[in-house]
């Protein structure tokens, strides 16, 4: 019998996070995920905190539905519409397959783009 029957895993938010964040940074075409200091931290209170929010995945629940938020910037030539659907993609058959999590929804935020590699 198998002692961990009936019983729930739970993942913490920063595992999760940390999942999508290392599966998106192999996307081809993301330059860096995050910056310094995320617009979600808060602005100036985020350049004030002792933990700035800098690795630029937020996952939140909102009325029953998992929402991935992403802020990444793209090396210059590769196609932004290419590199969000790999990204979304990449996002959401990582949590799936490391920790049963299905997104509903993947929003990303293309800060910028770096020029040479």
């Amino acid at each position: 019998m198998n002692e961990t029957e009936g019983q729930a895993v739970v993942i913490a938010p920063g595992v999760a996070e940390s999942i999508v964040a290392l599966a998106v940074a192999q996307v081809e075409g993301v330059a860096q995920i995050g910056s310094k200091v995320s617009q979600v931290s808060g602005g100036l209170f985020g350049v004030m905190s002792k933990n700035p929010v800098i690795s630029g995945v937020l996952i939140l629940e909102e009325e029953g539905s998992i929402v991935v938020e992403l802020r990444i910037k793209v090396f210059y030539g590769y196609k932004l519409q290419e590199v969000a659907a790999s990204v979304r993609a990449t996002a959401a058959d990582a949590l799936l397959a490391q920790a049963c999590i299905e997104i509903d929804r993947v929003n990303i935020t293309i800060d910028g783009i770096i020029f040479g590699a």
